[in-house]
This record gives C-alpha cells, structure tokens and sequence, in this order.
C-alpha cells in the first residue's frame, strides 16, 4: 500500500497519459488544448483541492456508520442463513 501512495499515484498525477484515459472529456481536452486544460485543473484544485475545501468536506462526514449498510450487519445476530451449500 505504501508504494501504491508513495510512487504509483503521484506519478499518475504528476505525468497522465491522455492515450489511455479514464476521464475521456479531460484527455481529449488535455490533447487538443493543453492551456485550457491547465486552466481547467488549476480551476478544480482551487475549488476542490485546498485545505479548507478538504477539511468543510471531511466535517461532513463524521459518522460514517450512516453511509455504510456492513456497519449495522453486525446488530443482527438472530437472522438464520438462507440456506447450506450441500442444498445446492
């Protein structure tokens, strides 16, 4: 894990590879004009990437139990298994 964050994911963003993109929009835009693309991801990190955006972002979710169903899988203990694999 430590060398997917530490090598892996910085190199992804450090040099991107507009060939095989995941956001197809933001390659094509990337190899038709690379000023707009700049423009465009300064735009977002000022808007999405700055401490304070982060730290309003992470206020939000606290509790994360809520947003996850496995949190309360636990609670229920009494429900029987549908059924055995030798049924099958």
């Amino acid at each position: 894990m430590v060398n997917i964050f530490e090598v892996f994911l910085p190199q992804l963003l450090r040099y991107p590879n507009p060939t095989d993109p995941l956001n197809g929009e933001a390659a094509a835009l990337m190899m038709r004009e690379p000023k707009g693309y700049e423009a465009k991801v300064k735009d977002y990190v000022s808007k999405y990437a700055t401490r304070e955006n982060v730290d309003d972002a992470g206020a939000d979710t606290e509790d994360s139990d809520d947003m996850s169903s496995v949190g309360s899988y636990d609670e229920e203990d009494d429900e029987e298994p549908a059924g055995t694999m030798d049924e099958v």
